[in-house]
């Protein structure tokens, strides 16, 4: 029988994340609107997106395109999606809404 290898270390490669004007603001609305929630809900929403950041960082073909360019990432714990272009190596994140608002803001919103 083989023996399996020790130490072997699995890289993975990062792209940059550009945050879009548009997302920024929709970011600091989810915040202001979970401040008032409950001991630690806006905290825990940023820590959150900061793990979908990093994860679309890690891995940003992961999530199938939904439309043109866009591809939609639901977050786990919270009623939101990210919308996302992933162009030339870099992420762009083109908004953070309510999923209940539907896609036609998504659509709308490019780079």
């Amino acid at each position: 029988m083989g023996r399996r290898a020790r130490g072997t270390l699995w890289t993975v490669n990062r792209v940059p994340i550009v945050i879009e004007p548009t997302a920024k603001s929709d970011v600091r609305n989810a915040r202001d609107y979970y401040s008032d929630k409950g001991e630690n809900t806006s905290e825990r929403f940023r820590d959150e997106l900061t793990q979908v950041f990093d994860l679309l960082s890690r891995h940003p073909e992961a999530v199938a395109v939904a439309f043109g360019r866009t591809r939609l990432n639901p977050m786990r714990n919270f009623p939101y999606i990210i919308g996302y272009i992933y162009f030339e190596g870099v992420v762009h994140v083109t908004g953070v809404q309510y999923g209940g608002l539907g896609w036609d803001e998504f659509e709308r919103r490019q780079f």
